[in-house]
């Protein structure tokens, strides 16, 4: 058994019917250099393969009876293939747009937390012959950083690697502790909880006071909560998403990167409000002040250190789309963001996930902030989330079959009804806009202006005026 974390434990806090909080990774591969058609049973085979060999394909949630603590993680490799392994067919031509519709319609239900926290969907119809694998994995089970490890354990760098081959002896289901082993376990770790509380509080009261001393020094801090306008993503959502995404060209966005000495962060996030504020320009709804994003960066102090769970810390961005000028809100976000590290820097990083260590309280957070949110229509707390991966820079392969498209998103959360995800992978960064589809009809509406704005940064960054006007701006890659 493995117990979850509290910042993993968040993520299954927050879920609702019309809020699952499952992440999303799909690849396109082209089946026709396999040695052999790529059938639905050959998939099968190959999905017993992984739920043998990668740990947290087995994983089960096993709650406390007792009726508090965190849960666990108990192995349950006897899977039933029926439920993990779907099977549907993309709407004609089977281009990226029809793809997209297909993983909108996988998004919106939620895992079944009395099976292990994952699915498969295999995609069929697109255009060239190619299929798509779309995994749906709770985000409870992995960050971003930890993702990527997963991806790179299901998929491999060699061609010739044969897909995976379940056991020959199965593996056994892991039972449920008895009574006198769980009792003393979840009482243990409350008493343990408690113990730690009083440094909890004298921590956060240190913090309180950095905070002060930024501001009395004059200094600028995260973007404030509360501050940004309420938009039509940011009201009370259904379970109904809208997904769309659009592939940027990698090599363009480190041109910028380079050219204004920024980071690849900085330019992603431009590229993100730029491509909102044109949207919400042509449909009217445009404010004279600035979005607001909740970003999360990785905690992890080596990026090969990818265990399993989450280690993130959120920073609350000022997106800059009251500004016009594309450069000008370029060194506005580049501002943002350097203030952002350098808060985080001050701060007591690891305060916030040792206050999700307290469930009950995180509880009640995520369960009165709904409350709050819907009575406050004109400021939601932020406007939406942003991410960005470096991913995989070399070629994948299944079974012989490369990878040829590399696509993730993450979840939203009330009142951020909209989730930008970019992930690199080889010269291509796939950047996703998942929604609320009764609130935004087409996400294709801000997905398709994300080239154009990159498009507008890199001719800026070959003109005379390409330069910020950031001298101490560090370059740096994001």
């Amino acid at each position: 058994m493995r117990r979850l974390k509290g910042e993993d434990n968040s993520f299954l806090a927050w879920e609702s019917a019309v809020q699952p909080q499952h992440t999303m990774k799909a690849v396109v591969l082209d089946p026709s250099q396999m040695s052999e058609p790529l059938t639905f049973d050959r998939v099968k085979t190959a999905v017993r393969g992984w739920v043998d060999h990668i740990e947290p394909m087995r994983w089960q949630l096993l709650s406390p009876r007792v009726g508090f603590g965190r849960p666990w993680w108990i192995s349950r490799p006897q899977i039933d293939i029926r439920y993990h392994l779907q099977r549907t067919t993309a709407p004609a031509p089977g281009g990226d747009e029809e793809l997209a519709a297909t993983i909108g319609e996988i998004f919106e239900v939620a895992l079944d937390r009395d099976r292990p926290a994952w699915q498969l969907w295999f995609v069929e119809g697109l255009s060239d012959g190619r299929v798509a694998l779309v995994l749906k994995i709770h985000h409870a089970v992995a960050d971003g950083t930890a993702s990527l490890r997963l991806l790179e354990t299901l998929y491999s760098r060699d061609p010739q690697t044969p897909l995976p081959q379940p056991r020959s002896t199965p593996l056994p289901d892991e039972r449920r502790p008895a009574p006198w082993i769980w009792w003393p376990l979840v009482l243990r770790h409350q008493i343990a909880a408690l113990a730690r509380f009083p440094s909890i509080v004298a921590r956060t009261v240190a913090v309180t006071g950095v905070i002060r001393r930024r501001q009395k020094d004059g200094k600028p801090g995260y973007a404030e909560a509360f501050a940004a306008p309420a938009m039509p993503f940011n009201e009370p959502f259904s379970a109904s998403r809208g997904f769309a995404y659009r592939r940027c060209d990698v090599r363009e966005i480190r041109r910028v990167s380079k050219a204004f000495g920024v980071t690849v962060n900085d330019v992603f996030l431009t590229i993100c409000g730029g491509a909102l504020r044109d949207y919400l320009a042509e449909n009217g709804k445009l404010s004279g002040e600035s979005m607001t994003a909740v970003v999360p960066v990785s905690m992890r102090p080596d990026e090969a250190e990818a265990e399993w769970g989450n280690k993130v810390a959120r920073w609350n961005v000022d997106l800059a789309t009251h500004i016009a000028d594309p450069v000008d809100r370029l060194a506005a976000v580049a501002s943002a963001t350097r203030t952002a590290r350098e808060v985080q820097a001050e701060r007591d990083a690891w305060l916030q996930h040792d206050w999700m260590e307290y469930w009950p309280l995180f509880w009640l957070y995520s369960r009165v902030l709904p409350i709050l949110g819907a009575k406050m229509k004109r400021r939601p707390m932020f406007s939406l989330i942003a991410s960005n991966m470096r991913g995989p820079q070399h070629t994948l392969y299944w079974g012989g079959a490369p990878i040829e498209q590399l696509i993730s998103s993450g979840p939203i959360v009330f009142p951020m009804g909209l989730n930008f995800t970019g992930w690199s992978y080889r010269d291509e960064m796939a950047i996703c806009v998942l929604t609320c589809g009764d609130q935004v009809p087409d996400p294709y509406g801000i997905a398709d202006r994300m080239p154009r704005v990159l498009a507008e940064l890199a001719a800026r960054a070959d003109s005379a005026d390409g330069r910020l006007d950031a001298p101490d701006r560090q370059a740096v890659s994001g």
